[in-house]
Order: C-alpha cells, then sequence, then structure tokens
C-alpha cells in the first residue's frame, strides 16, 4: 500500500478505537470497552495499574452516573510503523446522582464537566490497532447543580439510553 494512504488508514483505525472508547463508557458496555485495549496494557485515568482492570472501575464508576457523554475534539496522531502516539482532547459531564461514586465524591447531586486529554500508546498486534497505554490529563473541572432543562420531559426514544436499547445498537436493521 502506498505510505501516504497507509498512514491515513493507520490514523482512521486509531481514531476509530478512539470514539469505540467513549461509546462504550457512555453506553456502558464492557465488551465493547474491552476492544479498545490490549490485554497486557496500563491505565492512568481515574485508577492506575492493568486496563483489564480499569474496564471494570470505569463501569463500576460510571453505572453509578445518572448520565454520562464523553466527547473527543482535536486528536493528534504520529505513528511508526506498528506503533502510535495520539493525543486526545476531550470533555465530558457527568449527571452525579444522590450517591456519588467514589471518583465524584463530594459532587453528590451535581453535573460535572471535565475537559482534558487522553495521552496514548498504541501499538497494531496481528493488524489490529488498540491503546497499550494510556494516561488521563485533566486540564479543568466545573461543578455545578445539576440541572435538565427539561431532558427527562423528553419522550424516551429521544433520549439516549445507558445500554443495548439504545438506537446506535439497531443501525441497519
Amino acid at each position: 500500500m502506498d505510505p501516504a494512504v497507509r498512514a491515513l488508514v493507520d490514523r482512521a483505525e486509531i481514531s476509530e478505537v478512539l470514539t469505540r472508547y467513549c461509546r462504550a463508557l457512555d453506553r456502558l458496555d464492557e465488551p465493547l470497552l474491552r476492544t479498545c485495549f490490549h490485554p497486557d496494557s496500563q491505565h492512568s485515568h481515574g485508577y492506575t495499574g492493568a486496563s483489564e482492570v480499569f474496564v471494570g472501575y470505569a463501569m463500576d464508576t460510571l453505572g453509578k452516573c445518572v448520565a454520562t457523554h464523553h466527547h473527543l475534539g482535536n486528536i493528534s496522531i504520529a505513528v511508526r510503523d506498528d506503533e502510535a502516539d495520539a493525543e486526545s482532547y476531550f470533555s465530558a459531564f457527568h449527571r452525579i446522582g444522590v450517591e456519588a461514586p467514589e471518583a465524584f465524591s463530594g459532587a453528590e447531586g451535581k453535573d460535572v464537566f471535565i475537559g482534558g486529554r487522553y495521552i496514548d500508546r498504541f501499538q497494531r498486534r496481528n493488524g489490529e490497532w488498540k491503546i497499550i497505554s494510556r494516561t488521563g490529563i485533566h486540564d479543568w473541572r466545573r461543578d455545578e447543580a445539576a440541572a435538565d432543562s427539561g431532558f427527562f420531559d423528553l419522550p424516551k426514544d429521544e433520549r439516549g439510553r445507558r445500554d443495548h436499547t439504545d438506537p446506535v445498537y439497531g443501525r441497519g436493521k
């Protein structure tokens, strides 16, 4: 394959992993989240250690939130053969209920907004890009009193769902 085309394909495949990560968090899709990491990967963002353990931690923590929304912004990817480094800007929303998960202790009944970056190292193994190490950096955080401005008054089929009943899982049917 032409090197310029290979570089574009690599960047697209890596970007898809990053997008899949956000969907997995917001839809509480543990199997999907596991597809983002190599089995021996390491994670440092809310939890430090094996990504395998992080997956359970993330599902438990975010499962205790009323709602979440992770959004990617600027993404910079440098590919070198079968390794790549990526910096991805993110913004994240977390609606915290009356019982906050430990990671959001003190934010009970609040909306927590976080802006930061994922600093990732990717490896391509068996033709597939996955994260081998991740460091999450928070650049800012804002906590506000929870306010939904009528969101929960919308019909259920117009709101995102945090499981496989979300419309994204019915695409192409």
